[in-house]
């Protein structure tokens, strides 16, 4: 059985050679086996972003420390071309040893490489490994990290940076077109089955090319997910693989010598089944020939030390042989165990930062929860609080006292002109004072008379103002504010035209003049013979352009306006202007609400002008949110309030009367 590597890296475009020869020179030259160039994308480079990474490498921040991160080979190629000398005051991120040779070929200095499982570190080739190398070795404070990468590339990357507290700005500095496949490519490569072994780098190369194939070889897929090898590089990929139905998926580490080390694993295995094989399906001949042997040696003379030489020698061969397979098989065996230790380092890795980011997500998640619960007992202690304060306040109303404590009914009055002054809450005021008188009532003191006459005094000029309930009117302006998307403006589509060109000239219309020289006699009058004909067919011309003329005249449509401007305004300035209406709106329900009539007489003067100038009157939205304005208009929200003079002055004398009797 003879593997078919196929390789899926992007391709890029002509210039960019560095990537593509390090694959022929590192895979394809060392690789012992056939390989496919089947490239799902084509990568195109995004100059803006390019331009910009130049302009930031060319800033002279000798304060900060400058990193710049490649998550991919191909952003690496891409970032290196557009920059050209490595700037000495900036370093280079990669996320593999493949990346890091990458980097030192275009020219990045090797004390400027920051890559995971190079110089010493025992990290893990992938972006957790290269964000563990960035935490350790650089703070938050002097460092300014620029990670280039291709569209939906490694965003959690950028993430982790972010929450660490690092200054990350993401730059994506390469665009990713899919190629349209051959459909003879797509069967060759369905038709190698179990020889297939696809080495795919990402989630949406596999998916592109599953759709691609399944476009053109559609009834052998099944079978082709269910036979074909695929190797991946990440636990995502592997999902994704698995997500679409291929079944034997391998997991391998990132970098061309992972392939060439699983292609030789996967060789060794293949070379000692067939051995094994062969060993057990000749054991007929093996005996022949040791029967056969047999026979010679029995027919020869025999010589002891001859033989003893013989026997030695074989010995000695059969000892060497022995030696070397065993050799060979611990080498086998060790380097299987690295590979099996190396995979299970990386899914123990990828394992563990699954777990890190549950952890951290529990976190947050126990955070918010303790949060709201702290909240809902404070909430309950304060509603505790509350209900302890009103069921003392009931239970001393419900005792029946031929004496009234003044403090009692001095804490009413002060309750009243705080609703009254402060408020403006007439309905608040009303009930405290009635209360009050309540109270009194049953009191047959001179001084308590006199205070219970004045409260009444005072409780009727209270009832005589007027009553403004101002929550009805807040209600009706919630409503225009909600309203304020859909109101119809002037230079919209939507708005009212008063009449069409054809309606303003006022003309009679064409149809009227074509009936006039369709009529006999009119024709008759105007002569007959030849000069008739000339005339009717002029007649028809004519009337046939005051026709399209007419109907070109009702397509234009025509409307009056105050202010031209508002015909002007772009579709970015006419968010602006709602965006203005609905600030305008919200303070005056402010206003209304804090019972402050100037300023929401302002307020809904300012928001009345700009529906006139800027919306279409005409409109039943917009007119009914001026009919709203208008009701807010009339609400009469400053009021003459009774100062309650009487009642305090009535109060005070009570107290001194108290004071002078003790």
């Amino acid at each position: 059985m003879t593997l078919t590597l196929i390789v899926s890296k992007p391709r890029l475009p002509k210039g960019h050679d560095a990537q593509r020869d390090s694959l022929r020179t590192n895979l394809i030259n060392n690789l012992k086996a056939p390989t496919v160039q089947l490239p799902v994308f084509d990568l195109k480079e995004v100059p803006a972003a390019l331009g910009q990474l130049r302009d930031q490498l060319s800033l002279n921040a000798a304060e900060r420390i400058r990193i710049i991160v490649f998550v991919s080979p191909s952003a690496l190629e891409f970032g290196l071309k557009a920059i050209g000398p490595w700037p000495s005051n900036a370093f280079c991120g990669v996320m593999g040893r493949q990346s890091a040779h990458l980097a030192a070929l275009l020219g990045v200095p090797k004390d400027r490489i920051i890559a995971p499982s190079m110089e010493g570190n025992e990290e893990s080739e992938d972006s957790q490994g290269l964000f563990n190398l960035l935490t350790a070795r650089f703070t938050a404070a002097n460092c300014n990290i620029t990670v280039c990468k291709g569209p939906r590339g490694r965003q959690e990357f950028a993430v982790q940076l972010r929450d660490r507290g690092f200054d990350v700005e993401e730059l994506e500095i390469y665009d990713r077109i899919e190629i349209d496949q051959d459909a003879d490519m797509c069967r060759h490569v369905i038709d190698l089955g179990r020889n297939a072994v696809l080495w795919i780098t990402s989630s949406e190369t596999i998916t592109s090319l599953d759709r691609q194939m399944a476009r053109h070889v559609m009834n052998k897929l099944a079978d082709f997910r269910q036979e074909c090898t695929v190797l991946v590089t990440h636990p995502r990929i592997r999902a994704k693989c698995l997500e679409l139905g291929y079944t034997n998926v391998q997991d391998v580490a990132t970098g061309i010598q992972s392939v060439l080390d699983w292609f030789e694993q996967h060789q060794h295995k293949t070379t000692n089944t067939k051995s094994d094989m062969t060993n057990q399906s000749n054991p007929a001949a093996e005996s022949t020939t040791s029967v056969t042997a047999g026979k010679v040696d029995q027919a020869a003379p025999v010589n002891p030390t001859s033989g003893l030489v013989k026997v030695s020698f074989a010995l000695s061969v059969i000892s060497i042989a022995l030696l070397i397979a065993l050799v060979i098989a611990g080498k086998n065996q060790i380097e299987q165990t690295r590979v099996a230790f190396g995979e299970r380092i990386q899914r123990d890795t990828t394992l563990l930062n699954v777990l890190k980011d549950q952890v951290k997500d529990s976190s947050d998640i126990y955070k918010d929860l303790k949060t709201r619960f702290d909240m809902m007992e404070e909430n309950q202690k304060e509603a505790a609080a509350q209900r302890d304060a009103l069921q003392e306040i009931y239970n001393k109303l419900l005792i029946n006292r031929a004496e009234v404590s003044l403090s009692e009914i001095h804490q009413l009055v002060s309750i009243a002109k705080r609703q009254l002054f402060l408020l403006g809450n007439v309905k608040g005021a009303i009930l405290a004072l009635s209360q009050a008188s309540d109270l009194l009532s049953s009191s047959e003191k001179p001084s308590l008379i006199r205070l219970k006459t004045a409260i009444d005094k005072d409780l009727a000029d209270v009832k005589a103002l007027p009553n403004v309930d101002v929550l009805p009117l807040a209600v009706s302006l919630d409503s225009v504010i909600n309203s304020v998307d859909t109101l119809p403006m002037l230079s919209g589509p939507d708005a009212t035209t008063d009449m069409t060109l054809d309606q303003y000239t006022d003309k009679a219309t064409p149809k009227e003049s074509a009936k006039d020289a369709a009529n006999p006699s009119v024709a008759k009058s105007q002569g007959s013979g030849f000069n008739q004909d000339l005339q009717l067919v002029w007649q028809k011309v004519k009337d046939g352009a005051a026709l399209a003329w007419h109907d070109i005249k009702g397509l234009i449509q025509i409307t009056r306006v105050k202010t031209p401007e508002a015909f002007l305004i772009s579709t970015q300035q006419a968010n602006d202007v709602r965006n203005v209406l609905r600030l305008s709106l919200l303070n005056a329900r402010i206003s209304l609400l804090s019972r402050h009539s100037d300023l929401l007489q302002a307020d809904l003067d300012r928001s009345d002008k700009m529906l006139d100038t800027y919306f279409d009157t005409k409109a039943v939205q917009v007119q009914r949110a001026k009919a709203v304005i208008a009701d807010l208009r009339d609400a009469q929200l400053n009021l003459t309030v009774p100062e309650l003079q009487g009642t305090s002055a009535a109060l005070a004398l009570a107290v001194a009367a108290e004071g002078d009797k003790k």
